[in-house]
């Protein structure tokens, strides 16, 4: 094949593909960029979450079992309540990659609600503007059972949940007759 051949090939190759389906690398400048974001966003505590409000596009949407929030001013507020009842609050990133704008994280939180101490893993996903670093998605996915289960009064309903709910679906569980 003449190298004018492999550059025809090559250039048809490159406008055949549709551009959304090449990947956009975590590594770049853009990516990295938004990664740090995400990682502060998740990571926020007491002291700093006004300071990060600003990544927050005006109409964010933000989700997890118990809330949705829509809105910066609903964020604002929901943040503000959040750390006022938690003011130890603490994440901590597990493992973390921003592809085509989309920020992903495993994580630990540990801190206490009300001055009740609780522990739950989960993972979220944000989703940055096109070309950009403002925040309009955020979906945060934990058990709120796990939460649940630190909490004096709802330890004992929630387990009990579990254990009907792994008896009723699960075949290789041992559950007492009925």
């Amino acid at each position: 094949m003449t190298i004018r051949a492999a550059v025809a090939v090559l250039l048809t190759l490159l406008f055949c593909v549709p551009s959304n389906a090449l990947a956009e690398s975590d590594s770049s400048r853009l990516n990295q960029e938004r990664k740090v974001i995400g990682r502060s966003l998740l990571e926020m505590q007491a002291a700093n979450w006004q300071a990060l409000l600003p990544y927050y596009s005006e109409d964010v949407e933000y989700h997890d079992p118990v809330v949705t929030v829509q809105g910066i001013e609903a964020m604002g507020g929901f943040l503000a309540r959040l750390f006022a009842q938690s003011p130890d609050l603490v994440t901590l990133i597990e493992e973390e990659t921003c592809i085509n704008g989309i920020y992903s994280a495993s994580w630990l939180m540990e801190g206490s609600f009300a001055g009740v101490p609780y522990r739950a893993k989960g993972m979220s996903i944000i989703k940055f503007r096109d070309r950009g670093t403002q925040v309009y998605y955020q979906r945060d996915y934990y058990s709120e059972g796990d939460i649940m289960l630190q909490i004096p009064g709802l330890a004992e309903p929630t387990a009990a949940f579990r254990d009907y709910y792994r008896c009723a679906v699960d075949p290789t569980a041992f559950c007492p007759p009925q």
